[in-house]
């Protein structure tokens, strides 16, 4: 009993520990660092420029990357924890950054460049590229074109009379419609990029003013893309922004221009098999006073970069979806010790939960129910084979692998984009939930299985409001020693001995 105490004792004095740790911290951070419980305080954005290539040992490897366009609305500077390799230089008015060096081995190769962009307080729409286009020669093309671009012309606009913007748009949705093979006399390109290049040589020998715009969404969604591309079109007095694949007039939002027209978005030579991709994140402005004081203090650039805000912006993203994991870990204990919620699986709920944040919430839930429903029909049948339980299980798991498979194609054919998704399911974990129903379903019957996956999936779908939350999401990663507090509290309920909920309302009449 004086063990017993004494262990009870010890949580106790560890827990208040850890919530001291963690107030203590975060005070500091809010107080002197200008840290803010405010997800909507000062911030910028982190991104990274992905160079991925492919070279031989001794190459000598000169590389260049478009960096973003002078504007009214941010502010742009070089992240002092990027790569050293790289020198900032303009070209013809345009700033790049360029990196020479040589290869030390053999293979694929990455290199970033990192680079802040900071909102400007009350800025207005960019007015510096609206300027009217100089006048240029159409190019010079074969006489085949000439001829299926005329065609292609008289078709769209046969009186001849539609505007420049109205044109434009029909081109898009034309060019959206054509078989690839035909598509090919216009650009040898695939996909949105043949028919941004299509567009902008009809245009052009049309005489209508266009450029193709690349650049980046500001979007922490994305763990990593390549730059999205547009089509501007200059239409009398301003110019508009076309999307590729339906031709509707667009302005997106947080879109950021990496090059317009002209210079490529980048150029490498002593390699081979390059492409170029791009991560962004929100760093809270407190995070470049935290590494200006490490750096004071330790003296160390690489040591004061010790720190989550330093990672590059695709791991970053990845961190900030999984950084609600504790709190949703938190919320299962307290359902199961102190309610004393039976679910299929102690974590499972969490890890269905996060599947949900991939599909969104009803398409996660109706693609778990028919991956359940088909895969307890199949594993009911397996059962009356007698097969040993590994291979049983091992078949079912190629089950699951199949429906999943099937929900994916039927997705993409019915044009459901979340349905695609259903990937992102933990495969064994399901496999072992339809297992565990199956075997819960033959000893304690039907009424307890049901119960059973329905307590799990309110636990799923209550663990997944938590996981999807922004701000608590900004909270615990901006202020990561939370987790500490979190973890004593869990200590503190691994203490706990008493009666469960449930089992107050199952004791009821006793208490009569």
């Amino acid at each position: 009993m004086q063990d017993n105490r004494q262990r009870r004792l010890t949580v106790f004095w560890l827990a208040a520990i850890l919530c001291a740790i963690a107030a203590a911290i975060t005070f500091a951070k809010v107080k002197y660092l200008d840290f803010s419980f405010d997800d909507k305080a000062s911030f910028y954005y982190q991104a990274d420029a992905t160079l991925a290539f492919e070279a031989k040992k001794g190459a000598d490897v000169k590389l260049s990357i478009s960096l973003p366009e002078k504007t009214s609305l941010y502010y742009f500077g070089r992240d002092p924890s990027g790569d050293s390799r790289f020198n900032i230089v303009r070209e013809n008015g345009l700033a790049r950054a360029a990196a020479e060096f040589i290869c030390t081995s053999n293979g694929w190769q990455n290199i970033s460049y990192r680079f802040k962009i900071i909102p400007k307080s009350g800025g207005g729409e960019k007015a510096e590229f609206n300027l009217p286009p100089e006048k240029e020669n159409p190019p010079q093309v074969s006489d085949a074109i000439k001829i299926a671009v005329a065609k292609l012309v008289k078709k769209i606009d046969p009186e001849a009379n539609m505007t420049s913007r109205n044109f434009a748009s029909a081109l898009f949705r034309e060019l959206a419609a054509m078989p690839p093979e035909q598509k090919k006399i216009f650009s040898p390109l695939s996909g949105s990029s043949g028919t941004l290049e299509a567009a902008d040589l009809i245009l052009s020998l049309k005489e209508i003013p266009s450029r193709i715009v690349r650049g980046i969404f500001l979007n922490e969604q994305a763990r990593s893309s390549q730059a999205a591309q547009f089509l501007e079109v200059w239409c009398g007095d301003a110019w508009v922004m076309f999307k590729p694949s339906s031709g509707e007039e667009q302005k997106p939002k947080d879109f950021l221009v990496l090059q317009r027209s002209g210079k490529s978005l980048y150029e490498i030579s002593g390699a081979s098999n390059s492409s170029l991709r791009f991560s962004v994140t929100k760093v809270p402005q407190g995070a470049a006073s935290l590494n200006r004081i490490r750096a004071n203090v330790i003296g160390d650039q690489k040591l004061s970069d010790f720190s989550l805000f330093s990672l590059p912006a695709s791991e970053q993203n990845i961190f900030k979806r999984l950084t609600l994991l504790p709190l949703a870990i938190l919320f299962i204990v307290i359902a199961r010790n102190i309610v004393g919620v039976k679910t299929m699986g102690t974590f499972m709920p969490v890890l269905i939960a996060m599947a949900f944040l991939e599909m969104s919430l009803i398409p996660g839930l109706l693609c778990f129910a028919i991956i359940l429903t088909v895969g307890l029909s199949i594993r009911f049948w397996l059962s009356k084979l007698n097969l040993l339980m590994v291979p049983r299980i091992s078949a079912v798991v190629v089950v699951v692998i199949l429906i999943m498979q099937a929900i994916s194609i039927a997705g993409n054919l019915l044009k459901l984009p979340n349905f695609i998704s259903a990937t992102f399911f933990p495969l064994i974990i399901i496999a072992w939930t339809i297992e565990r129903a199956s075997t819960v379903w033959e000893e304690d019957g039907a009424g307890h299985t049901i119960r059973q996956l329905a307590a799990s999936l309110v636990t799923a779908v209550f663990s997944y409001l938590v996981l999807s939350n922004s701000y608590l999401q900004y909270l615990l990663y901006t202020f990561a020693e939370l987790n500490l507090a979190i973890l004593g509290v869990i200590l503190l309920l691994g203490t706990y001995t008493g009666y469960r909920l449930t089992e107050l309302l199952r004791f009821k009449s006793l208490v009569k």
